[in-house]
């Protein structure tokens, strides 16, 4: 029962606070400048195409916007970066990692013009000759 009530609550709490972390409104009639709440990523980071030596890692935007991946082996000390590809409406977005050791854990975090977006994310690369892992879950191009 002590179990149940603790689930309940611990529940309650995480939907009221997801539900304060929600943002509604238009953003017609305000100036240019995106707010960071307004940069958060709508769908991933996901690694869609893990291989021994490479990955290329998805995700989509509520806006356009710069985005580069920094990444590596440390998550306090990602120091390498990527500027990624976008599609044609700018929102969904692409990096391709190359030269990555194998069997290696990465660590990484998106950045929309500098500034951090969401989380640190992870993906470990496949042991040398290893058939890729393909991501059932892409981000359209």
């Amino acid at each position: 029962m002590k179990l149940s009530l603790a689930f309940l609550f611990i529940s309650v709490f995480a939907l009221c606070f997801a539900a304060g972390q929600s943002k509604t409104g238009s953003t017609a009639g305000q100036s240019s400048a995106t707010p960071p709440e307004d940069q958060q990523i709508i769908n991933g980071p996901v690694a869609e195409y893990i291989s021994d030596s490479a990955c290329t890692i998805g995700w989509s935007t509520r806006v356009p916007g710069t985005m580069t991946l920094r990444y590596g082996t440390d998550p306090s000390k990602m120091t390498q970066t990527k500027e990624a590809t976008e599609s044609n409406d700018g929102r969904n977005h692409h990096v391709r990692l190359d030269g990555l050791t194998p069997n290696t854990r990465y660590y990484f975090r998106v950045l929309n013009a500098g500034e951090e977006v969401g989380g640190i994310g992870t993906f470990q690369t496949v042991a040398a000759g290893d058939s890729p892992i393909k991501s059932k879950a892409v981000i359209p191009q």
